[in-house]
């Protein structure tokens, strides 16, 4: 019994020693969980730097790491973007005595590339004012530059003329040093086309003799003059399209059985001034028409519709003149449609995962011989509208922003389309409420929403490089 006692006296010392000693060189880790919060942070660009942000429920410090270093790196808190592709960055929080480790968060995003250093990007488009009330929405015209080392735009709203509280901008085009962009200004009575320079004030367009309405919908600047085109309504309700030529205005008159007409789009080439729209009869007949030098001619009708269809965009290049639109058949399907020198429509194929009979083109250019038409077609999955762009008649879904308010799932359309280089700019709206844009095949990236607004649309961009 003595024995077993002194071991037993013996082994208490012993397994304090071992209990306390043994162990003292490593942390003890909790177990209590903690989190992270790690928003995306949204489309970013090549060369300008991002200060990373997140926050553990512990309190803890968040490291972050690059698991894509060939397109963007990490140093502490700052991501370096060192090439265009998607950038992934890894969220993580080590424990301590109280806390186990937290789960890692990864978030992945689209990073363009850097915009020239003597290009600018401008876009135009409208905002919803705050103080607008159910029965009484005021929009507000807005344009927005991008520039090289920035990396978001800037937005400045345009002026309204006197009386007119209610703007938005339709059209932008660049000359030199200056930016005119033209759209249309309105009180509770009455609607005028106006145009600003250099973010002056409005000049109201005068109207035709006889019209109470008018409205324009793009510019194009070219030896010197400036050319908008529009549209115009009188007291009776009907309408015609308008060339205002360094501010004197002339009715296009539309094709020979056609009453009626309107003005999209216009280019210029030369001495020949260009115009593409719709004309319509009596019966509500719809039809795409291309004006050259004020001579309308309707455009052939796509072979796989049966209804109406209308111009939306216009470019020449080359000598060629190419026109795209939207077209209708006897069941309302939309189809994305093009012309090149009054042939016969093409009708464009069906951007990815979209239904047939649901695509629309709204804008359109050429560059080193390549045609870029902007537009929409509708998910086969979601029953939503995506944007898209079509490259010499091949189709490409644009992605939606990762920073919005809205589901992957949500509505999106593009508008207008330049190129810059080698790099393809597109601008829309995601929903109804968020201007954005898009580089090449990337995400798109949201227009900040300008001061004491609500809601914003981009649907005109052009590009200057100095």
């Amino acid at each position: 019994m003595r024995h077993l006692n002194r071991i037993f006296l013996f082994s208490l010392p012993l397994l304090a020693l071992l209990a306390t000693g043994c162990g003292s060189g490593a942390p003890v880790i909790g177990d209590t969980a903690q989190s992270i919060t790690f928003n995306n942070p949204g489309t970013q660009t090549v060369g300008v730097p991002l200060t990373l942000s997140a926050t553990a429920t512990s309190s803890l410090t968040v490291s972050f790491t690059s698991t894509t270093p060939s397109v963007c790196t990490v140093s502490g808190t700052t991501a370096a973007f060192v090439a265009a592709g998607t950038c992934t960055i890894d969220a993580s929080a080590s424990g301590n005595s109280t806390y186990a480790p937290a789960t890692q968060i990864a978030q992945s995003f689209t990073v363009n590339p850097a915009i020239g250093s003597s290009t600018t990007i401008y876009i135009a488009g409208y905002a919803i004012s705050t103080a607008s009330s159910a029965s009484n929405i005021v929009t507000v015209a807005e344009e927005w530059r991008l520039t090289s080392g920035s990396p978001t735009a800037t937005a400045t709203a345009l002026a309204p003329p006197s009386g007119m509280p209610s703007t938005q901008a339709n059209g932008i085009a660049i000359s030199g040093s200056d930016v005119y962009v033209v759209g249309t200004a309105s009180n509770s009575v009455s609607r005028s086309a106006v145009y600003w320079l250099n973010n002056g004030a409005a000049t109201t367009l005068p109207v035709p003799s006889g019209a109470i309405y008018s409205a324009a919908n793009a510019v194009a600047v070219s030896g010197g003059n400036v050319y908008v085109t529009g549209y115009e309504e009188n007291t009776g309700g009907s309408g015609s399209a308008v060339l205002w030529v360094n501010g004197t205005a002339t009715l296009l008159a539309p094709p020979s059985g056609m009453a009626y007409s309107a003005a999209a789009a216009i280019a210029i080439s030369g001495s020949n001034v260009y115009v593409a729209g719709v004309a319509w009869n009596n019966n509500n007949d719809e039809r795409a028409v291309l004006w050259v030098n004020g001579t309308a001619t309707t455009l052939a009708s796509p072979s796989s519709t049966t209804g109406d269809y209308y111009a939306t965009a216009i470019a020449v290049s080359g000598g060629n003149v190419y026109v795209a639109g939207i077209a209708w058949d006897n069941n309302n399907n939309e189809s994305a449609v093009s012309w090149v020198n009054n042939s016969a429509a093409a009708t464009l194929p069906i951007p990815p995962n979209d239904l047939a009979g649901n695509c629309a083109a709204d804008g359109i250019t050429v560059a080193n011989g390549n045609v870029y038409i902007a537009g929409s077609g509708v998910n086969g999955t979601t029953d939503t509208t995506t944007a898209a762009y079509w490259l010499n008649g091949t189709a490409t879904t644009l992605p939606m922003p990762s920073n919005t308010s809205y589901a992957p799932g949500g509505d999106s359309s593009a508008g207008g389309i330049a190129v810059s280089g080698s790099d393809v700019y597109s601008v829309g709206s995601v929903g109804s409420s968020d201007a954005i844009y898009w580089v090449n095949n990337g995400e798109a990236t949201l227009l900040p929403m300008p001061s004491n607004t609500y809601e914003s649309w981009a649907g005109a961009i052009a590009i200057a490089t100095q």
